[in-house]
């Protein structure tokens, strides 16, 4: 029944392991993780099984045998019930000699694992060595060395005693993974060079559970030597191991997440010390309670730390961009702004260069008209002079000027040419005008004088001595028709001029 079993785990171990080398060690480690469950499942079905075995066992050898099968699984999955299973098998094998040696060592074992170390050491003592049987004789060396090293933390001279176990244990049986690595863990501490790791990986590995251990030890091994990316990967490897055996009371977890807080990957190292928290609990492994609930509150500590340092830099990064970010609207609006009075005076200087060539073709025009019309003038006085005599020419100089109504005509080609730049110009003028007094045309493409007052002030002529000049008037009737004009319109102020301006 045991080989079965442990064939299962092993084929679960190399498929898993396969697919764990495709994503490196912490992939592998971490599907384990997400298949934790499964895992779990798969185990409870064989303690199940064995649990089913044992009931339906027909003699108390045959139960016996059951339950120390159950008594291998429970001792990494829940102590409370492999101390029940031992209990039951020192009663059921008090009449074996192997089954009693093999049940006392295993209880021994399960004490330590308890942390009854005073009475584990007594019931320790009290084993019967002679004759041990062989798988006895590991479980033996096993716990005595760990309870020998418990107490030796206060009574060094119990040194001694684990060194005497582990070394009749090397001479027994040194292909063992336990065996060999607590035999490496003495030699370093008596002062002896020992090429431990090659030891380690010639080790015959007899079940999955040996392949977690051997993992773990290697681990060890790397990190005593200071190579901590290979106990790394070795912690990893041997967690994913455990957690593909179900397994809840093994260290691997643990020890990989405390190095990986040292080694600065807090986040990774929380998550795995969580698993480990509540593994510790689900497995009754008391004795490690306060050493993962510290570690976890130091980890905590740093996450709770780094987030602050977090929430600083965003706060820092949020008010850097607002600032940015106000720094750019501002600039987007004097942008605006510029571009706005620069789209205006691009306007004002299209209007005025519209002006300028309306009016400037107007003046050649006239002009031109005018020195026609002066030469035909003067050939008129010079044919009157010659038939008529020096009488009928100082007639003609007595006769109005033909200027006096070329003036007119002047001003219909100022009416016109203002009018085809600005056709809106007098609903514009009405529109600050006081209802009552609107100005009106006298006739279609005529502008009145008042019209033609602030047509100039509209093309930029404001002073009254020109626009006297140009309308060919007195600049007192300008004036007054200027204040009539503002006194009756929407803006009877000094604002008046710039509101007829930007018509």
């Amino acid at each position: 029944m045991k080989k079965l079993v442990f064939a299962i785990f092993s084929v679960l171990i190399l498929i898993a392991s396969c697919s764990g080398r495709k994503g490196g060690h912490f992939a592998a480690l971490d599907r384990a993780i997400e298949l934790q469950d499964y895992y779990d499942l798969k185990y409870d079905n064989i303690q199940d099984s064995l649990r089913t075995l044992c009931r339906h066992a027909q003699s108390d050898s045959a139960k016996w045998e059951a339950l120390y099968e159950l008594e291998s699984f429970y001792f990494y999955h829940d102590i409370d019930s492999c101390y029940s299973a031992v209990v039951k098998m020192m009663d059921l094998g008090k009449n074996d000699h192997r089954q009693k040696t093999i049940s006392e060592c295993c209880y021994a074992n399960i004490l330590y694992k308890m942390d009854s170390i005073g009475t584990a050491l007594v019931r320790f003592r009290q084993i019967d060595t002679v004759a041990m049987p062989r798988e006895a004789q590991d479980i033996y060396c096993f716990a005595g060395y760990h309870i020998f090293g418990r107490l030796a933390h206060e009574k060094p001279e119990y040194n001694a005693n684990k060194r005497a176990i582990i070394e009749k244990w090397w001479d027994s049986d040194s292909t063992r993974i336990d065996c060999a690595y607590y035999y490496s863990v003495i030699s370093r501490r008596a002062g002896i060079e020992e090429n431990s790791i090659p030891r380690l990986q010639a080790c015959i590995l007899r079940s999955p559970n040996d392949t977690a251990k051997a993992n773990y030890f290697l681990a060890r091994e790397y990190l005593e030597r200071g190579e901590t990316d290979k106990a790394i990967i070795h912690f990893a490897k041997s967690a994913a191991c455990d957690m593909r055996l179900a397994a809840k009371a093994y260290n691997s977890l643990y020890e990989l997440a405390l190095l990986l807080f040292r080694n600065g990957d807090i986040e990774r190292a929380d998550r795995y010390m969580r698993i480990t928290l509540k593994d510790a609990y689900s497995s009754h492994y008391e004795s490690r309670y306060d050493d993962v609930i510290t570690s976890e509150l130091e980890i905590m500590n740093v996450l709770l730390d780094q987030q602050k340092q977090k929430r600083r830099a965003y706060f820092t990064t949020i008010v850097a961009i607002a600032l940015l970010l106000a720094v750019a609207i501002v600039s987007l609006i004097i942008v605006m702004r510029y571009s706005s009075r620069l789209d205006t005076s691009r306007r004002k200087l299209a209007e005025v260069s519209n002006i300028k060539d309306s009016f400037l073709a107007m003046y050649m025009e006239k002009c031109v008209d005018y020195l026609n019309k002066v030469d035909e003038y003067r050939s008129g006085l010079r044919r009157t002079m010659k038939q008529d005599g020096p009488e009928a020419v100082s007639a003609l100089l007595r006769h109005p000027s033909f200027a006096d109504g070329e003036f007119d005509g002047l001003l219909s080609h100022f009416d016109s040419a203002f009018l085809g730049i600005f056709p809106d110009f007098p609903e514009k003028v009405n529109n600050i005008m006081q209802p009552e007094y609107r100005l009106e045309m006298p006739s279609k493409g005529v502008l009145s004088t008042e019209l033609r007052i602030l047509a100039l002030i509209r093309m930029g002529i404001s002073k009254r001595s020109k626009i006297a000049k140009v309308l060919n008037m007195s600049v007192t009737t300008v004036y007054s028709y200027h204040s009539n004009l503002q006194k009756h319109s929407l803006h009877p102020n000094s604002g008046f001029d710039s509101v007829i301006a930007n018509l």
